[in-house]
């Protein structure tokens, strides 16, 4: 239930995340926000296409696969027949899990440099503290999760419960 309860919270911080500025920034006295998909969309205008790729797969897909990943095993968890698939569910979350935090890796670096360079004041905007959550919270769901739980009947299941 707390892997179900986590993941349910990371959805509905997911869409506040994508949608809402990530930074707000003043550069000699013009304000400017940016969301992921404005920072996506400028990427690819630059032509930087392997960049605005690797943003968009860690920043818009991994969060999503990994929420509806952990959502589908949460919800078939009793359900008989269903093992191989939530297994195999289970591996691709861990595989794409250490992939999430790289966008607000990428967000920390961009932002020291330009205040180091004095180019302009940047600020996180609402969305990073609702992606970071998100971030966090699928990561506890994944934590929470035991893996033994994929296997067993739903006898051995009430026994951990």
């Amino acid at each position: 239930m707390r892997t179900f309860a986590f993941s349910l919270a990371a959805l509905i911080l997911y869409f506040p995340s994508n949608f809402y500025p990530l930074v707000t920034g003043e550069y000699h006295g013009l304000h400017s926000e940016t969301t992921i998909f404005k920072g996506i969309h400028s990427l690819f205008n630059d032509h930087q296409y392997f960049i605005a790729g690797l943003v968009f797969c860690t920043s818009v897909l991994s969060p999503a696969l990994k929420i509806i990943g952990l959502l589908f095993i949460s919800i078939t968890l009793n359900w008989k027949g269903w093992e191989r698939a939530r297994t195999w569910t289970y591996k691709v979350i861990r595989v794409i899990d250490p992939w999430n935090m790289l966008e607000v890796f990428l967000l920390a670096i961009s932002i020291s440099v330009i205040e180091m360079g004095r180019v302009a004041t940047v600020h996180p905007g609402p969305g990073v503290f609702s992606f970071t959550a998100v971030v966090a919270l699928t990561l506890l769901a994944t934590l929470s999760f035991d893996p033994r739980l994929i296997w067993d009947s739903p006898e051995e299941k009430r026994r951990y419960e």
